[in-house]
């Protein structure tokens, strides 16, 4: 019996524009559209001098999933049409359940703009169940205080959502996200039910994955689905996010920021977003 979960593939996420930014996308390519529950995962990392940062991009609506920010390096401005203005900064999350739709945008914030330095951090889309596509949405804020950090030597995991061991993160979901830090020469084993779908990105660095597969930064490891433990080395320091969830076995119809389960409902979206149903933000 191999001791370890069998690594399904691995690849490292290829550049890509979305409009003037520049960013790396590990899901959806050719091959792997997703990792259900998860359905697309940005990888952004800019540094800028003071006053040289722009980034903006304007108010646009979601429905159907949740769309996630985890900041490793900097901060950044959300306002949404529920009329939440915040800033979370590094090793924070920005969650928003869009649930029957809300209408956000996203800026550098002020103090960061004049400071100047680096920007880092995922946007990960996590699928939505069609029974709660149409829930009200919600906006949470998850600072490093209320993020559930677990140290030992070398190892800094933050979990952010889902369940660990006896531990439990702060977001309103059941899917497990976790941040993790790791030093050169330090390890970390986990274990997650033969259910879920599990896979680990590298922001930064590299490491050996179950004693055999060394990979590197931009790297996206899935794995397959059997009831065994993965454990990392890491051979120089690392930055990962790792997921895990129980995949959702219903179609994935998508159309820009809707995420529903038919063409239909997709139409809908558009219709209502134009109607004025999922508010507004000017």
């Amino acid at each position: 019996m191999n001791p370890f979960r069998k690594i399904q593939s691995i690849h490292t996420a290829p550049e890509t524009m979305m409009g003037p930014i520049k960013l790396r996308q590990a899901f959806p390519l050719q091959g792997i559209q997703q990792v259900s529950p998860f359905i697309l995962l940005h990888h952004f990392d800019f540094t800028y001098k003071p006053f040289e940062n722009n980034f903006g991009v304007p108010p646009h609506p979601h429905r159907g999933f949740s769309p996630v920010t985890f900041m490793f390096d900097g901060s950044i401005e959300h306002e949404d049409s529920l009329g939440n203005k915040m800033v979370i900064g590094n090793n924070e999350v920005q969650w928003i359940n869009a649930g029957r739709g809300i209408i956000h945008s996203e800026k550098a914030d002020k103090e960061f703009v004049e400071r100047g330095g680096r920007s880092q951090g995922i946007q990960l889309w996590i699928n939505t169940p069609r029974a709660k596509k149409m829930d009200p949405p919600a906006y949470q804020p998850i600072t490093k205080n209320e993020i559930v950090l677990i140290e030992k030597e070398g190892v800094e995991f933050r979990l952010v959502s889902g369940k660990y061991s006896d531990k439990k993160g702060p977001a309103n979901s059941d899917v497990f996200t976790a941040m993790l830090r790791m030093k050169a020469g330090s390890d970390q084993t986990f274990l997650f039910p033969s259910t879920n779908n599990v896979a680990f990105y590298i922001l930064e660095g590299e490491v050996k994955i179950n004693d055999s597969v060394v990979a590197d930064q931009y790297s996206l490891i899935a794995f397959e689905n059997d009831e065994a433990e993965i454990k990392l080395n890491a051979t120089s320091n690392a930055t990962l996010l790792l997921m895990a969830g129980d995949p959702i076995n219903e179609p994935l119809v998508t159309h820009g920021p809707f995420v529903m389960t038919s063409q239909t409902e997709i139409m809908e979206a558009m219709r209502d977003y134009q109607e004025g149903k999922m508010g507004f933000l000017y």
